[in-house]
């Protein structure tokens, strides 16, 4: 199949007055023609991507 996009050691951390709090460590993954990908997750939490 044909990648369309690969996504490597993505890690994210939301920062606070409180501290960080880490959400994603290290995530990797490939997306290939076909496929479907979805992100979810609660109203406001963050989960909007533009491509």
């Amino acid at each position: 199949m044909e990648k369309l996009m690969e996504i490597r050691h993505v890690g994210y951390s939301y920062h606070t007055m409180q501290g960080e709090t880490p959400a994603l460590h290290n995530i990797n993954f490939t997306v290939q023609k076909g496929d479907f990908l979805a992100i979810v997750g609660p109203s406001g939490c963050g989960n909007a991507m533009v491509l």
